[in-house]
């Protein structure tokens, strides 16, 4: 800024070249695209304009002239008339130029000239002279044009008469009326394809919609409210041949297929695929169905291209290329136009495009409400989560919004599924299933027709009639399987054994392998269900297909020769490996680690995506199909398992899955109650509540799935490790429900005073609900003697157990009634016990929390319970029929009901059965109607299935649903029934009774502890074992009864006795007899000199039954 020349400022230096700025190559490079780009958009802009501008003078160019046309006509019409053809001509061109609504009454007096002058009109058309073939196509392109407007004038205004109209329209589509005016001389050819020139103009132009709002409007809503073929109106009778006759042009056998293909695309989307009307679906479609000339193969055959089509370009929308709408409506006009044609179908072998055209609509029905409200036909058991109706799935599946599904709707999809399941229909389909078994398309499509019916109804399998006959074709089955079994992904891996290894599968190979895999776990199971022991090891198949696993069954069951076993036990033992591991990935897909889904999710809600509708729609769609798909896998390995209980078929290792992780270390993780919030199968997390939170942390995907393992298939878990679990379940509940406090005369208990004589009346009274509603507590019990004297001794757990103990014995006496017995000496509920307890309800609510009460404090009681009846308490569905049941509560009629499948028609006639059956009441003899009007219903080839599985219900089911619903009820109120899941009906037999096993006095010895100055190198203990090995069974199990009050040893061994079994010095006095404290579990043992004086002793003090005296 200084210098020294004097000046202290710096002069300011100017440049005249202008301002320098530094370019690179890519900022010249951008410039010169941005001035490209902007004079692109203003050449854009120019042409845009240009032809705006073209337009416009194009439209006051044609409104100009037909202002001057409209004038012109106006001017003839009042010079000369119209007297002839000349005179039409002239007219004709100019109003078909400029016609617009208001020239109604110009087009009207055109057609009522044509109407009177139509002969010579048909000369003109349909002459056959070259030298007039421009006039005559002229005149043709006249009259179609004509016609349109005539569609149009229909709709100008309600006042307006449509009779002219109408009659033009018909003289010139009706090939009859073609046929009548035309000139002498024209042969068929020329009419016809005069005929089809026509409708293929008018096709163009929207005729069928036309037509279709001509529908909607010109018929009042309410004319058809019940199914006719009789036209109730002029208006409907000439509508429905305007929907006719381009149809018949399609009938005929030398037809365009391009033209056919235009008006069955027409047809199909503006008349049956169109929303639709009780005029649609009560008079037009039973009137097509009615015609002789509907071209319904033809029909079929298109729309089996058309899904050809979208199966090759693998789109599954409603809409494809060919802009064919494929929806409800379609299939059920489908499904009513068939009715005349099911020979035809058969006999010209369009079985398979028949199936296949059903099976791409049949998806249609999952937008109907699920039929889930009873879970099987013949019972209808309604209760909570403590009594009998446990739901598969904790939450209720998602329902159509009522606002987003019309009521119309939802009765046409109703009725598809009553039309799909008709007895001519399902007799053409399964008598000539066999023929497409070949097909491995068509045997998809059947599947995916099964699988939607399934999913919207569980019951389906024995409702409706396809499934029930589809079940007994063994060969089908058969197929089934072995489709699945060879069935390969894009990596050329086996899809099942993907989906058993728990990882998922893209949705196109899941569209293929899910329909078949549920409908084939549904048809076998049903089948299973009616099949004998002997049947099932019965199969006159080939022996050497598929399958090399060696025969390993060691059942000694006889084989009864059958037509409907499709496979040998080989392939049994095979199908049961694959389904346990196919069960346990399906568990796993269903409770993932990870959810990528979840961030898709959350993305559409946060960004209010306009699919999120259709996205949810599409997620509560595979939730439904994926949780069906594991219901039916499970209950086909339960079925096979519960076969393998009674027939043992298969090595006991098969059901194991040893690679299972069951958290054994911490089984109160394990909380199998409903009402804890966890991952939902097959859906993204769902957000918790506060509420939730506050009742604990939700649970884990690892709880959820060994939960779901245990409950579904428990049985792939060793029976040790589940009773494990359950012990681990009662320490944490007791602990939670008696405290910390333990120990001898600790913590809170209820004390409780009975008289022996009178055991049951005392604590039905003392323990009902009104007075203990928790039972979960612990017992002090005092016992009165017959003399009325309190028994000596104190109840430190040992008088508790007895007294429980004689309690069940005496509750389920047969001599008290509530219980009776089996012809194999077995208990169940006395169906008669409304008669001889006016409040039996409370009774069994009573004895069910007091077998409940023995489970929770681990007391084995003696009972002999039916099989039937176990089921009820360890069944999730206590109300499902399983035939071979009866076996447990009548053999007679379970072999009885078994020989009706071997009878024919002059069989059942000659039995006289009908669906009834007769009850006796104590003596009062009643007839029960199995089903509605049954005593009406006589039983006969068609129907003995039905008959077997309502007598079957009857008998296990509906007699004594009352009492098994009071029972277990009450022993829900003790002990989760969800815990008992894990258990089948033997082991739950032995977890109340124990096992029936010899006293294993080795382990005793290893597991006894001594006080006292006793040791095992004792001489009195040496000979008291000595003389315990010389016992009998019996005398073991009573000695055993005698120190720990039941008479059988403990289910995991000696160890898990507590306290343990303990031999105590009371003295020296050898006339002394032996004594015990069962609530320690000790025996008072004196010194004896030798072994016969002690095996005296001892023998006296278990058998003398003085109750706690001897202490």
């Amino acid at each position: 800024m200084f210098n020294f020349d004097g000046n202290f400022r710096r002069l300011p230096v100017q440049s005249l070249g202008g301002s320098s700025i530094e370019t690179d190559r890519s900022r010249l490079i951008k410039k010169a695209q941005d001035e490209r780009k902007k004079r692109e958009e203003l050449r854009k802009k120019e042409i845009s304009c240009i032809t705006i501008q073209k337009w416009i003078r194009s439209f006051h160019q044609r409104q100009a002239v037909k202002r001057r046309e409209r004038l012109n006509y106006e001017s003839y019409i009042k010079t000369n008339g119209l007297k002839n053809i000349q005179d039409l001509e002239f007219l004709l061109k100019r109003l078909l130029y400029y016609y617009d609504l208001n020239d109604s009454d110009k087009l009207i007096t055109l057609c009522q000239f044509i109407i009177k002058n139509v002969g010579i009109l048909f000369e003109i058309i349909l002459q056959n002279n070259n030298s007039f073939i421009k006039q005559k196509l002229q005149w043709q392109f006249r009259i179609q044009k004509l016609l349109t407007l005539c569609l149009k004038q229909i709709f100008v205004s309600p006042s307006t008469s449509i009779a002219i109209p109408m009659r033009t329209i018909e003289i010139f589509t009706s090939f009859e009326s073609i046929r009548n005016f035309a000139p002498a001389g024209i042969n068929e050819n020329d009419l016809m394809k005069f005929s089809r020139q026509i409708f293929s103009y008018m096709i163009d132009q929207n005729y069928y919609e036309n037509v279709r709002k001509m529908l909607n409007e010109k018929i009042a809503e309410n004319t058809y409210d019940e199914i006719t073929t009789v036209p109730r109106t002029e208006i409907s009778k000439v509508i429905l041949s305007m929907i006719e006759r381009p149809l018949k042009l399609v009938n005929c056998t030398t037809g365009d297929e391009k033209l056919d293909s235009k008006i069955l695309t027409a047809f199909t989307n503006d008349i049956l695929a169109k929303d639709s009307n009780s005029t649609i679906i009560n008079f037009i479609i039973p009137s097509l169905a009615k015609s002789k000339d509907f071209p319904f193969m033809k029909f079929l055959n298109f729309l089996y291209s058309i899904q050809i089509k979208r199966t090759t370009n693998n789109t599954f929308n409603e809409r494809n290329d060919s802009n064919v709408i494929f929806n409800g409506f379609l299939l059920y006009a489908i499904l009513h136009l068939d009715e005349n044609f099911l020979k035809q179908i058969i006999t010209q072998g369009c079985l398979q495009q028949y199936l296949i055209v059903i099976g791409s609509m049949i998806n249609c029905i999952s937008k109907l409400p699920k039929a889930n409200d009873k879970y099987i036909k013949f019972s209808n058991y309604e209760e909570d989560e403590d009594g009998m109706n446990d739901s598969d799935d904790e939450d209720n599946e998602s329902e159509p919004d009522e606002e987003m599904q019309p009521q119309f709707e939802r009765l046409i999809l109703i009725k598809i599924i009553h039309q799909l399941n008709t007895e001519n229909r399902v007799n053409a389909i399964v008598r000539n299933i066999d023929s497409i078994l070949h097909l491995p398309n068509v045997i998809h499509s059947v599947c995916v027709i099964a699988h939607n019916l399934m999913i919207f109804n569980r019951a389906a399998i024995n409702e409706y009639r396809l499934l029930d006959l589809l079940a007994f074709k063994p060969e089908f089955i058969r197929t089934l399987w072995y489709i699945l079994l060879t069935t390969k992904s894009e990596k050329n891996n086996l899809c099942i054994s993907i989906l058993s290894k728990g990882i998922t599968i893209p949705p196109n190979e899941s569209f293929l392998v899910i329909p078949i895999l549920a409908s084939f776990c549904a048809l076998f199971g049903r089948l299973l269900s009616t099949l004998h022991d002997g049947e099932f090891f019965y199969c006159n198949f080939d022996t050497n297909q598929q399958s090399s696993i060696e025969m390993t069954s060691s059942s000694n069951v006889e084989p009864i020769r059958n037509n409907v076993m499709p496979f040998h036990i080989k392939d049994i033992i095979h199908m049961c490996l694959t389904l346990k591991e196919l069960s346990i990935g399906l568990v796993e897909l269903a409770f993932p680690e990870s959810r990528s889904a979840i961030r898709d999710h959350y993305r559409n809600i946060l960004l209010g995506s306009d699919d999120d509708v259709r996205n949810n729609a599409r997620m509560n769609q595979e939730k439904t199909i994926w949780s069906q798909l594991l219901r039916v896998c499970v209950s086909l390995l339960r079925q096979l398992h519960t076969r393998d209980l009674r027939c043992e078929f298969a090595p006991a290792e098969n059901w194991i899955a040893p690679t299972l992780n069951i958290p054994l270390d911490r089984p109160t993780d394990l909380q199998f109650s409903a009402r804890r919030r966890g991952p939902r199968p097959f859906q993204p997390i769902r957000d918790f509540t506060r509420k939730d939170l506050e009742e604990g942390p939700p649970i884990s995907t690892k709880q959820i799935r060994s939960i779901t393992i245990l409950k579904e298939i428990p049985f792939v878990v060793p029976f040790n490790k589940r009773f494990e679990v359950l012990q681990g379940l009662l320490a944490a509940e007791k602990l939670r429900s008696q405290g910390d406090m333990q120990g001898f005369l600790q913590g809170p208990q209820t004390h409780l005073t009975v008289r022996r004589t009178h055991l049951y009346e005392d604590a039905f009274d003392k323990l009902s609900p009104e007075n203990e509603p928790n039972l979960r507590t612990r017992w002090r019990v005092q016992m009165v003697n017959e003399q009325g004297l309190e028994e000596a001794g104190i109840d430190g757990g040992g008088i508790f157990r007895e007294f429980l103990s004689e309690l069940i014995k005496t509750a389920f006496d047969p001599n008290r009634g509530f219980f009776i017995l089996t012809k194999d000496n077995m208990l169940y509920p006395n169906p008669s016990a409304s008669v001889i307890q006016e409040n039996y309800k409370k009774h069994y609510y009573f004895i069910g929390r007091m077998l409940g009460k023995a489970l929770f404090e681990n007391l084995l009681v003696e009972l002999p319970l039916a099989e039937f009846f176990l089921s009820k308490l360890a069944g999730r569905h206590a109300d499902i029929i399983d035939i071979h049941q009866l076996i447990s509560l009548d053999p007679d009629m379970h072999k009885n009901l078994m020989k009706l499948k071997s009878y024919n028609e002059n069989d059942f006639k000659d039995l006289g059965l009908d669906f009834t059956v007769v009850c006796d009441d104590l003596g009062d003899t009643r007839v029960v109607e199995l089903k509605p009007d049954g005593a009406n219903i006589t039983v006969n080839s068609s129907n003995w299935i039905e008959y077997i599985q309502v007598m079957a219900d009857f008998k296990l089911n509906r007699q004594i649903h009352e009492q098994c619903l009071a029972f277990r009820q009450g022993l829900a109120n003790v002990l989760p029934i969800s815990w008992l899941y894990m258990f089948n009906t033997k082991e739950l037999q032995v977890l109340i009774s124990g096992a029936e096993i010899p006293v294993d006095v080795d382990d005793l010895m290893a597991h006894t502890r001594y006080g006292g100055d006793y040791t095992p190198e004792h001489e009195t203990i040496k000979m008291f074992w000595n003389v315990v090995k010389s016992f009998d069974d019996l005398e073991k199990r009573q000695l055993l009864k005698f120190v720990t009050s039941c008479s059988r040893p403990p289910l995991l061994g000696f160890k898990d006795l507590d306290p343990p079994f303990c031999i105590q010095n009371s003295g020296d006095d050898s006339d002394r007899l032996a004594s015990a404290s069962t609530c320690m579990n000790l025996l008072k043992l004196p010194t004896y000199s030798d072994e016969n004086t002690m095996r005296e002793k001892l023998l006296y003090s278990i058998n003398s039954g003085v109750g706690f005296e001897l202490s």
